[in-house]
């Protein structure tokens, strides 16, 4: 009875090995941190937001002109004349509104697309290393309670992402 065991355990031992995962991990701040296409889209997305804000500063300069003209010219102007200058600005502000509001979402659509872009060229590059190395699973480092540094890949796919 105990040779059964014995044999039984020795297999067991074995065999078990065989039917581990493989499991790999890659730090995602990281490569999002040392990535140089990211640093390029984070000038691209600056340069963005700069243009939109002069955009924003000239629509106000016109509303503040506007503003002052009204103004000037009150005390004069007929009750007509104040009602035209009312709607005017009145058509002003809501056209710096909009163009506000189309910059913000502009802004963030473009960020969220080079989130998504990104995250996917991750996962692609993550999954070629993960099967040349004889990885089973892929895991974000940022989920993971645990996990011993010779499972991070994150140095292989932060080179591959700077290729």
């Amino acid at each position: 009875m105990k040779l059964k065991l014995f044999i039984f355990i020795i297999v067991f031992l074995t065999v078990l090995p065989t039917f581990a995962l493989k499991i790999a991990c890659v730090d995602m701040k990281r490569v999002w941190e040392s990535s140089d296409e990211i640093k390029v889209e984070k000038k691209n997305m600056e340069a963005m937001l700069q243009k939109s804000q002069r955009e924003l500063e000239a629509k106000e300069k016109e509303l503040v002109a506007l503003q002052e003209r009204a103004a000037k010219q009150a005390p004069m102007a007929t009750e007509e004349a104040k009602r035209a200058m009312a709607e005017e600005y009145q058509r002003k502000m809501m056209e710096l509104q909009q163009l506000y509001n189309e910059r913000q979402r502009d802004l963030q659509d473009r960020d969220i697309k080079a989130q998504s872009d990104f995250i996917e060229k991750v996962k692609r590059i993550a999954m070629k290393i993960a099967i040349q190395k004889g990885y089973d699973v892929v895991l974000a480092k940022e989920h993971v309670l645990y996990i011993d540094d010779k499972y991070d890949i994150t140095r292989e796919v932060i080179a591959e992402v700077n290729k």
